[in-house]
């Protein structure tokens, strides 16, 4: 899933090497580069398609596909770097210039671009072919009878949403959003449950939508609800009209509420058509719902709220012992605040609870309680990084280099991205502007949110979902997905530029 940015790597290193004031490229050498620039701008272009495809579709064989071409990618600039540090090396002392002679390539370079022309084909079949993710069940949907709805936290929250909920107030819709993990889902099961909603609100409806829910199985989920003798299935041949009519006449002078958990995109086709008149209606979801002007950010836990919820999950509502307090609070730091990650931790340390064990939980970087929580909550967070636009995908798994709970100056960082050409699709002009401003004071998550924000919403929202909140959790996805030695040494980009300050 890093081709996108392994060509972008590999048109710089030409680009480089094409534009330099200090390399002399003696012909044919020029000629046989520009090809594999040209072919990289292509195979980009391909690449992109992907955003067209919608969060139902099974990426599987494609990821597998975009490994292939990065490899490739890879092997072929490894080569060509290679060559060049052989024959730039040995100028290095006392020449102001280096003199490069590529032809010795030519066969290489045509048999790279013939095999990259090959996967590019491929990757367009495999774009038109991309399975379906199986639906659910409506039965399956609409249970929410084992959500937990056990919150800690969150109080003020809580109780600001709630009284708006019950209040006299022209939008019927409130979104309830923030990073996968977080709780929106217990956020929601805990206002679903309220006393107080419940009394209010003569019909309570519960849809989870997940990435694949037509319109039609949404209506269907919601009218099974609110009329108990409707009881339709996915073979039913109603269609939306009939739908939308049957529920408004249900909820005539009803109070309703109605919680859509789950939400990946916004579906007019659902939305415009629900009633207005009585009804509230709660989402939750892991992206910015431009649509719904009115709603709440998730937080994470503080270090208080996070030491009482694996206190509570551990040793019941006594919390910890005293003579495990000083090593709790230690630990829920490394889970940083993420209501999953500490659900995880505590499932997983239920049978080693001597201070022993938790001091070695503490001090071991790797732990094996804090490995296989991060192993358990991929499957969670990885759907937010797979459906990352293609130029953000590499700039995230850059950070997969770097190790956990450290703070990295914003202009050395900002400087190998842009040296690297991470940062093209950004724009120059506002990657200049933000270098002159005060970034200086911002720690990892918080100039990478702001980077991507000068170029969409929608990008602050991808990454802020992904847990750039958070530096260990940019650790976990990048860690796992990323990274071959290479990438954490010297790329020939930045080499170049060094030698340029010699």
């Amino acid at each position: 899933m890093a081709a996108y940015g392994a060509a972008i790597s590999l048109k710089n290193t030409i680009r480089c090497l094409l534009q330099s004031s200090r390399i002399s490229l003696a012909p044919p050498s020029p000629q046989i580069l520009q090809p594999v620039y040209e072919a990289m701008v292509d195979l980009q272009k391909a690449l992109l398609k992907l955003e067209e495809t919608g969060y139902s579709k099974i990426r599987t064989k494609v990821n597998a596909l975009d490994e292939r071409i990065k490899e490739a990618i890879w092997e072929f600039e490894d080569l060509l770097e290679s060559h060049v540090y052989q024959q730039i090396l040995p100028q290095v002392e006392g020449h102001l210039s280096f003199s490069v002679d590529l032809h010795s390539l030519r066969q290489s370079v045509d048999c790279f671009i013939q095999r990259v022309t090959v996967m590019e084909a491929e990757f367009d079949i495999e774009l038109l072919n991309m399975p379906e993710e199986e639906g659910q069940p409506i039965s399956s949907r609409i249970d929410f009878h084992g959500i937990d709805s056990n919150m800690v936290g969150l109080s003020q929250e809580f109780e600001s949403t709630r009284d708006y909920l019950l209040g006299e107030n022209k939008e019927s819709y409130y979104a309830i959003t923030g990073m996968a993990g977080v709780g929106k889902t217990t956020f929601a099961k805990k206002l679903f449950d309220d006393p107080s909603l419940k009394s209010h609100f003569e019909l309570r409806v519960w849809v989870k939508v997940g990435r694949k829910c037509e319109s039609n199985e949404t209506l269907r989920c919601i009218v099974t609800q609110v009329d108990r003798d409707q009881m339709l299935t996915q073979g039913d041949e109603d269609n939306d009209e009939k739908l939308v009519r049957l529920l408004k006449e249900r909820l005539k002078d009803k109070k309703c509420f109605i919680v859509l958990d789950d939400v990946w995109k916004w579906n007019a086709r659902v939305m415009d058509k629900l009633p207005r008149e009585n009804v509230r209606i709660l989402l939750t979801s892991r992206q910015n719902l431009e649509e719904c002007r009115i709603g709440r950010k998730l937080r994470l836990l503080n270090d208080e709220e996070s030491k009482k919820l694996l206190g509570k999950k551990v040793f019941g509502e006594d919390g910890f012992p005293p003579h495990l307090d000083e090593l709790g609070e230690k630990i829920v730091k490394k889970c940083e605040g993420l209501p999953l990650v500490i659900v995880k931790v505590e499932l997983l340390s239920k049978e080693e609870i001597t201070p022993q064990y938790w001091a070695e939980v503490v001090t071991k970087q790797h732990n094996s309680i804090f490995t296989n929580a991060y192993n358990q909550i991929l499957e969670v967070l990885f759907p937010s990084y797979n459906y990352l636009p293609q130029n953000l995908k590499m700039l995230f798994l850059y950070f997969g280099a770097y190790p956990p709970y450290i703070d990295i100056e914003p202009h050395v960082i900002l400087n190998r991205l842009s040296t690297e050409g991470f940062v093209e699709s950004f724009g120059r002009q506002f990657l200049g502007d933000f270098m002159d401003g005060d970034a200086s004071n911002f720690h990892l998550h918080e100039w990478v949110a702001v980077l991507a924000t000068g170029t969409t919403s929608f990008y602050s929202i991808s990454l802020s979902i992904l847990g750039f909140q958070r530096k260990c959790f940019v650790c976990i996805l990048a860690g796992s997905t990323f990274v071959r030695k290479r990438e954490l040494g010297l790329s020939f980009c930045m080499f170049y530029k060094a030698t340029m300050m010699l």
